[in-house]
């Protein structure tokens, strides 16, 4: 009769170690994907206000200027030319009238 009780108290201690591992694995994912996030927002936002100061700042550049200067910047980068964009490695460059408008991360 002690036999299973030493097997039960044995897979429940188990199961209680099992459970207490699987829960810190849970709010330690939570927790850094809560960083993430948080880093990956300054990061867009850093973006965003840097994009905004090189719109003012290239203001009299052509598209084929600032495609020069991206080439210029990194030979073997991969750069798609549109119609109406740049993309730059993930950076989109977008124009109107042949001048900068906006410069944004992802598409």
């Amino acid at each position: 009769m002690n036999r299973w009780k030493i097997a039960f108290f044995s897979v429940l201690g188990l199961l209680v170690l099992s459970n207490a591992f699987w829960g810190y694995v849970f709010v330690d994912s939570a927790a850094s994907y809560t960083y993430l996030e948080s880093s990956y927002d300054d990061q867009r936002r850093a973006v965003a206000e840097l994009g905004e100061l090189i719109v003012k700042g290239t203001r009299n550049y052509t598209k084929a200027d600032v495609l020069h200067l991206l080439r210029q910047a990194k030979s073997d980068a991969f750069i798609v030319d549109e119609a109406d964009s740049l993309d730059f490695e993930g950076i989109t460059f977008r124009f109107a009238a042949d001048r900068l408008i906006e410069v944004r991360v992802g598409s």
